[in-house]
């Protein structure tokens, strides 16, 4: 990225192959159709290009990207008024060497672990996608959510209780 501040743009397109799957995993996780995530994405990038002169280095990349990849999603969703289309979660692809057996069960919990997720809180969400699916880790998500290192270990363990509540609950191990 510092290349890329420098002039270097040809550089941008090296950051882009090494993180549009991971920007748009996050924007489908975050419940955006595949054409909205996939228009996030180039937005987020453009947005990276127009603003590379505010990235300091004191953060990493990947968490200054995510901040930016929030603050595109929140613009996109106000400028829509909040009537953003949302899809169902597409089928799964799972390895051809399970028996049918084991592609239902497999697909079954992949679909009530998705439909857990959708049902929590957008912020315990967020959390969640960020550390788990993302990869990001605690100093990064605390410092894009600006919010000290143990109230977001508090907010993932409510985040994480929340989603085993909702999977409990869908699998019918509620009490």
């Amino acid at each position: 990225m510092l290349q890329v501040q420098a002039g270097q743009l040809d550089k941008l397109a090296i950051l882009y192959e090494n993180n549009k799957v991971k920007l748009f995993n996050y924007f489908r996780k975050k419940g955006n159709n595949q054409a909205q995530s996939e228009d996030l994405v180039q937005e987020t990038f453009m947005k990276i290009l127009a603003y590379r002169s505010s990235f300091n280095g004191s953060s990493t990349f990947s968490s200054w990207m995510y901040g930016i990849a929030r603050n595109t999603a929140a613009d996109i969703y106000r400028k829509n008024k909040g009537n953003v289309e949302h899809e169902d979660i597409d089928e799964h692809e799972v390895p051809s060497e399970h028996c049918i057996t084991e592609q239902a069960v497999s697909v079954q919990q992949q679909d009530m672990f998705d439909q857990s997720l959708a049902n929590i809180s957008a912020e315990h969400r967020e959390i969640i996608i960020l550390s788990r699916f993302q990869q990001l880790n605690y100093h990064e998500i605390s410092a894009l959510l600006d919010c000290n290192l143990n109230t977001l270990k508090s907010k993932m363990r409510n985040a994480i209780s929340k989603l085993h509540q909702q999977y409990s609950k869908l699998s019918g191990e509620a009490q």
